[in-house]
């Protein structure tokens, strides 16, 4: 009897131990599973600092180097060397200095966004400053800019801009991120001005860029224009629309 009862329990403990091995399997094969099936975390938007490259990335880290895309910035005009948020900047002129990027970004037929880490100078803040455009035939195809006239940054178009709604206008000597979005979708533009949403319109623009995106300056009626006057650092320029989260990311740190 004695022997018959350390048998059945000698069974049972090995029943026991091998549905508990097999419930381990079970779970390490779905857990598998689920791991390559998800997207990697730098692949969602939001989800890493590498998706925040963008199609070009210029910090202008006292260099004209670019950290992403092909082409590395040609500095030209009345600029120097500064410091900047995090790490160094290109002072410009406001009236010769802009660097060319030698990156064209497609915007009549995709969404985009363009940023940049803006300072303005104490004059000459009466008129249009432009920080990031695309050069275009006439003009350019977008501005991201200081509007003189409205008092504030705004992102525009020929004929139509997006002037930022914030609780107090731009000081100089102060730093701001700005980021412009474009969605062809809905056709609206977007201004983010230190992550946040600042203004919006629903417009449209039918200018073909024909150069690259520029840095420090505009073009308008076939000529050079508008040009910053103050401090340029950290630009960005990506061939999809931003979401929210991401550009107050962006504005928080700089990708790794």
């Amino acid at each position: 009897m004695t022997r018959r009862w350390w048998l059945i329990t000698t069974i049972a403990v090995l029943t026991v131990a091998l549905a508990f091995v097999t419930v381990q399997l079970v779970r390490g094969q779905n857990s598998g599973k689920e791991q390559a099936g998800a997207d990697p975390a730098a692949s969602r938007p939001g989800g890493g600092t590498e998706s925040l490259q963008g199609l070009g990335w210029w910090p202008l880290h006292r260099s004209g180097t670019a950290k992403a895309g092909a082409h590395d910035g040609v500095i030209s005009g009345g600029t120097e060397w500064t410091d900047g948020p995090q790490g160094g900047a290109l002072r410009l002129d406001g009236t010769s200095g802009f660097v060319d990027t030698g990156t064209v970004l497609d915007t009549t037929g995709k969404d985009y966004s363009v940023a940049a880490r803006v300072r303005l100078a104490s004059e000459d803040r009466n008129g249009f400053h432009t920080a990031l455009s695309e050069d275009g035939d006439p003009s350019s195809s977008f501005f991201l800019q200081y509007a003189g006239p409205d008092g504030n940054f705004a992102f525009s178009f020929t004929g139509a801009r997006t002037v930022a709604q914030t609780p107090e206008q731009p000081q100089p000597g102060r730093w701001y991120h700005l980021t412009g979005t474009y969605s062809q979708k809905d056709h609206t533009m977007r201004i983010y001005v230190d992550g946040r949403l600042a203004g919006t319109r629903v417009a449209a623009s039918d200018v073909k860029p024909t150069g690259s995106v520029v840095i420090g300056r505009a073009k308008f009626d076939g000529r050079a224009a508008d040009h910053w006057n103050g401090d340029i650092a950290d630009v960005h320029v990506y061939d999809r629309e931003l979401t929210s989260r991401e550009v107050g990311s962006l504005s928080s740190r700089e990708p790794g």
